[in-house]
């Protein structure tokens, strides 16, 4: 079939529109897989603090460009960072957030202490996300958060939250910026602030209007882990 000179522009541009969309379409993204409540009577009000204790790692999961002490290094780092969005996200949205050190025994009262564990960490490459894309070399992040009341004796975890999600370039766009482990933490900090204001919806401590929905995923296999041996066993 003849194609007019003046068609050819116009095929170009869809054609160039459709790599576009498709490249676009590989850059996934994070959100919640499973919000669920442990506790038969969770906390129904709003904490006056909320204290965030640095994530473990599940180190069989962890797959980066490093070992040994640097290893160690990489992970201490990306424990702070997260922790600093996390409690950004929550100071934000929720009720004032500070970071607590992971030995450091919690504290009694209107508190909500935020534990739990990297469950996968997988730095990709970021030249294949950036040069060719379509989800070659793509991060993984899924960790698992436990929200626990410090208003009794001891802490009591209400909340587990797992999320999972990872991150691709678009091709030929070197260095993009939404892409990379540390945009995956800052994604995920937002999903776990979400899924803690929807919680806070559905208690009534919070109207509709100031309420956020994270983004959901499908539901998989509960996680074998027991999310109580993140939370320190007794408060002052």
């Amino acid at each position: 079939m003849f194609i007019g000179s003046h068609q050819v522009p116009v095929m170009m541009s869809r054609l160039i529109f459709a790599g576009i969309s498709l490249a676009l379409c590989s850059c996934a993204s994070v959100g919640v897989r499973s919000a669920r409540q442990v506790s038969e009577m969770p906390p129904r009000k709003v904490p006056s603090a909320i204290f965030v204790k640095p994530l473990a790692y599940y180190d069989p999961n962890v797959a980066v460009d490093r070992s040994g002490t640097k290893l160690s290094g990489f992970q201490y780092e990306y424990q702070e960072k997260f922790t600093r969005f996390l409690t950004s996200r929550l100071s934000d949205g929720i009720a004032p957030a500070s970071a607590m050190a992971a030995t450091a025994p919690p504290r009694r009262g209107n508190y909500w202490l935020i534990t739990g564990q990297f469950d996968r960490v997988v730095q990709g490459s970021r030249f294949l996300r950036s040069v060719i894309g379509f989800g070659l070399g793509g991060t993984k992040l899924d960790t698992t958060v436990v929200v626990s009341d410090m208003s009794g004796p001891t802490p009591r975890p209400f909340l587990v939250i797992r999320t999972s999600g990872g991150s691709n370039a678009v091709p030929l766009l070197l260095g993009f910026p939404r892409s990379g482990l540390t945009f995956d933490a800052q994604r995920t900090a937002r999903e776990v602030t979400a899924a803690i204001s929807e919680f806070l919806y559905q208690q009534g401590a919070v109207p509709y209007e100031y309420a956020v929905a994270p983004r959901r995923l499908s539901e998989t296999a509960p996680a074998t882990y027991d999310p109580r041996a993140w939370v320190h066993p007794s408060a002052p």
